[in-house]
């Protein structure tokens, strides 16, 4: 029967038919079929071209078989909720022909779009069933626009075989497996989005896949993933919060991303694994809880115009026999070391700004080979560039500021080429070649450095040429031990240590180097150095040469000028001379004179050639004349008592008794540990235990090197200056600081409890600080405990010992206090600050000084008022109106009346 324009269908009252089917069957070719509201139990079977149109709130709820089929022809839906019979069956079907839905709400199975059938979706929703929710297999085709797909238990979308799938304005959430599964087949997304899935979109065949713009967020495992030989091109898309990788990849698949965001990832950013390729151009990948990009196994990555930042583990991780380019790229803020290399990977940098990590700045391991050309690389808490095992590098052209080390080379049988590099503001050294490498540097600038800028370790064979080395706060370029370098046109300048420091048994040539305005020598030789140095210049300089005394350097055509003083080698002839001078007395080596080590007998030779007895006695008179020290005074004559049994025995033809002469001084700062030191030694010299008694003052800088291997020579160079007498090392627990059991202090301790014990009968060694800090530093090592097993204890002064010592200072220089004075005084350090930092005699003699200064303006006040006749009694008498405020308080003293 044909019905003209269209069927109506009503499930109560009127209308022409009460079943969907028998409207479709009546209707005629394209007719419109308009449904009323109500809910209709049957399985639509269509196979030529009709329109169904909702009339108000129409459902279908399927039978045995799906609530539509389509097998030929173009059906249009509009406004339907279809519902399947159960949800991992199937609610709507398309074999073929075309299904068109609009504002369809499809739930309890899926749609299945198969054979060369084509579905359509605009709007509407495919939600609450087992997934996929939308399955496109053969040769199908399948667009949606604005479609929600909801609430699936599995996969939301999945394509197989030669399937299309095209999709726009789609939102996929609640799916917990992959929002889009691509088996095979092609799809486009078009500003989609995908949240709250298993995984994002998972790509194993061999059709394209496109994205652009759209946003994944929220996926519990990887947001992208392409596998076998898969093509991706993403552009403008977002992925967020990822819990896996925010794109991996791996087999032959090759992904291309473009102006891509991947954030908050926990994985990767971007993982490449097993042959893939990955291209990157101006993506940003941040906070990835491992590392921002990942190549690992025979993967490729490239990388242009992008930032990864804030990795909770590297910025880019690269393993096995993978390959990486990056070029203009940032990598910033990463856990670890910003950029890794190990095993055989392959890296290069091109014009890439790598920075802020806690580690190194650039690494390379094992067999890796890196390329960085241009760039920069800032703020390394470690090394900038450091490369270990048999890792090789070029390095051209790239700017290292702010670093704990500009470039560290280890354990490597290659080559390194360090080329057209600047090196600034950093922590400790430039440039440092570890044992036996053999790195070239050429044509680079390293400046303010903490420590050296340049050292070559034992035995390396490195080239070192064009480079200027200036204000380095230790020396300029060290040469460590047996090392063989070749240097060129360096020009050393402004450094605080040695410009050029040759260490023992060094050789190698120096050539057309310059070196002015450092304060240590210019150039030192160590014990049997042999270098040659040719037509070098030194300008500008204390000292031009030192050179120990075994050591045997050639000097050809070398020049010094505005030397202070100049012991460089030089003939008329230009032809090479031997050096040997002798090393000066009191030098120590490395880099001229110890500033402030306090080295002297502390005696004059008038002295030293008295009496021994009467000598004695003077000492021991001195040491009872000091202010207070009562417990440290009664140490000491125990220690003369048993030093002269000793004598007494040694003299006898006796054997003297087990004696560990060594002395642990525990004071608070102020409280004469260096003054009784140093009659310690004399006295111990005049009763022929020491044979001259002198002190060699140190401390930590003064024995502890800047750079591995520099620390055993500089405690060596202390010690043997103290041979003879006593070396006093104030705050000596600074060798052991806490938390730092890797610190070249321990070095220092190993070498001097060796010292101590070849040179038991030479040397006394006191050790000095603060009380608690002494217990904890004779138990960092056993041998310090066994040797320092007497302590000495220095109290605080009393405020009446310190009235006597400003007193004593006092009558020094001619100056004297009256009563009132000293009962001021005494009121004035029972109320001064004692706490951390308290100087006791160095306080009590900072206070006589601001009383000069203050007797001082009031005299001048006296004189310009004119109104007193001011006379020697007045210059010379230090009045309570002299004393200064009180350290800590805001009453000066006395008070007034």
């Amino acid at each position: 029967m044909t019905l003209g324009a269209g069927q109506r269908v009503a499930a109560r009252g009127w209308g022409s038919h009460r079943t969907i089917a028998a409207a479709v069957r009546a209707a005629a070719e394209g007719a419109v079929v308009t449904v009323t509201a109500g809910v209709y139990r049957e399985s639509l079977l269509i196979d030529r071209a009709v329109t169904i149109v909702a009339d108000g709130e129409v459902r279908i709820d399927a039978g045995t078989g799906p609530a539509l089929l389509v097998r030929a022809g173009t059906v249009r839906v509009r406004g339907l909720a279809l519902r399947g019979p159960t949800a991992d069956g199937t609610a709507v079907a398309v074999t073929g022909g075309t299904l068109d839905l609009t504002d369809c709400d499809v739930s309890g199975g899926r749609l299945v779009v198969e054979g060369w059938g084509k579905a359509e979706l605009t709007g509407g929703r495919l939600h609450g069933c087992t997934g996929p929710a939308l399955a496109a297999r053969g040769d199908a085709t399948a667009r949606l626009t604005g479609t929600v797909i909801e609430d699936v238990d599995g996969p939301g979308i999945e394509v197989a075989q030669s399937a299309s799938v095209e999709l726009a304005s789609t939102v996929t959430t609640r799916v917990t497996g992959a929002a889009v599964a691509m088996l095979g087949g092609t799809a486009t997304l078009v500003d989609c989005e995908i949240a709250e899935a298993g995984s994002g979109l998972s790509a194993g065949g061999t059709g394209p896949v496109t994205v652009r713009g759209g946003r994944l967020r929220d996926i519990t495992g990887d947001g992208i993933r392409a596998g076998a030989t898969a093509v991706l091109d993403l552009r403008d898309t977002a992925l967020h919060r990822c819990g896996g990788n925010g794109i991996a990849s791996d087999g032959q698949a090759r992904v291309e991303a473009h102006g891509c965001q991947i954030r908050r990832c926990g994985a990767a950013g971007v993982f490449a694994s097993a042959g893939s390729l990955v291209r990157l151009t101006g993506c940003e990948v941040r906070a990835s809880d491992v590392s921002g990009l990942v190549v690992r196994e025979s993967a490729r990555l490239e990388a242009d115009d992008c930032t990864v930042a804030s990795s909770g583990g590297n910025g880019v991780f690269g393993c096995d026999t993978a390959t990486f380019r990056l070029s203009g790229c940032t990598i910033e803020e990463s856990g670890f070391t910003a950029v890794h290399l190990g095993d055989a990977a392959l890296g290069e940098l091109d014009r890439c700004t790598v920075r802020t990590t806690p580690e190194h700045g650039v690494r390379a391991t094992d067999r890796a080979m890196l390329r960085l050309d241009g760039g920069a690389v800032e703020d390394a808490g470690m090394t900038a560039v450091h490369l270990d095992g048999q890792a090789d590098a070029t390095v051209r052209g790239v700017r290292i500021r702010r670093a704990g080390v500009g470039f560290d080379i280890r354990d490597t049988g290659h080559h390194p080429l360090v080329e057209g590099c600047v090196v600034a503001e950093i922590g400790r050294t430039g440039f440092q070649a570890g044992p036996l490498t053999s790195p070239t540097v050429r044509d680079c600038t390293f400046t303010h450095t903490g420590a050296a800028g340049i050292v070559l370790e034992r035995a390396s064979r490195a080239a070192v040429d064009s480079c200027t080395i200036g204000d380095a706060g230790g020396s300029g370029l060290v040469v460590c031990d047996d090392a063989v370098p070749v240097i060129r046109s360096v020009a050393v300048e402004r450094c605080r240590g040695a410009g050029i420091h040759l260490a023992a048994g060094t050789a190698g040539r120096i050539e057309d180097c310059t070196v002015s305005g450092t304060d240590g020598v210019a150039v030192y030789v160590g014990e049997r150095a042999t270098p040659t140095l040719r037509t070098c210049r030194i300008r500008d300089v204390d000292r031009d040469v030192e050179v120990a005394p075994d050591a045997r350097p050639v000097f050809q055509r070398c020049a010094s000028t505005g030397v202070r003083l100049a012991t460089l080698p030089t003939d008329p002839d230009g032809r090479a001379v031997p050096g040997g001078p002798e090393v000066p007395a009191g030098r120590g080596v490395p880099g001229g004179p110890d500033r402030g080590s306090g080295s002297g007998s502390g005696h004059d030779g008038a002295a030293a050639d008295a009496d021994p007895a009467e000598r004695l006695a003077d000492l021991l008179r001195q040491l009872g004349e000091l202010v207070g020290l009562h417990r440290a005074k009664q140490d000491v004559g125990t220690m003369v008592q048993l030093m002269r049994m000793v004598r007494r025995r040694q003299e006898a033809g006796l054997l003297p008794p087990p004696l560990s002469r060594h002395l642990v001084f525990a004071g608070n700062p102020g409280t004469g540990k260096t003054t009784v030191a140093r009659l310690y030694g004399q006295i111990l010299a005049a009763l022929g235990i020491l044979a001259t008694g002198h002190l060699v003052e140190a401390d930590r800088g003064t024995l502890v090197g800047e750079y591995v291997g520099h620390t055993a020579p500089r405690t060596q160079a202390a010690f043997r200056r103290a041979l003879g007498g006593v070396l006093f090392i104030d705050e000596a627990y600074a060798l052991a600081p806490d938390g730092r059991g890797n610190d070249f202090g321990q070095e220092a301790i190993s070498t001097l409890v060796k010292l101590m014990e070849d040179h038991r009968d030479e040397v006394v060694v006191i050790v000095a600080g603060y009380p608690d800090q002494m217990e904890r530093f004779v138990r960092v090592n056993p041998g310090l405990e066994s040797r320092f097993t007497r302590t000495l204890t220095f109290d605080d002064y009393s405020p009446a010992e310190l009235v006597e010592i400003v007193a004593h200072q006092a009558a020094g220089h001619e100056y004297r206090l009256s009563g009132p004075t000293r009962d001021a005084l005494a009121g004035y350090f029972r109320a001064a600050d004692r706490g951390e930092g308290f100087g006791n005699g160095r306080f009590a003699r900072r206070v006589f000084q601001e009383m000069t200064e203050r007797h001082a303006q009031r005299i001048a006040e006296l004189v310009s008022a004119g109104t007193t006749e001011v006379d020697t009694d007045q210059l010379s008498t230090l009045t309570p109106a002299d004393l200064p405020q009180v350290e800590g308080g805001s009453e000066g003293f006395p008070p007034p009346g």
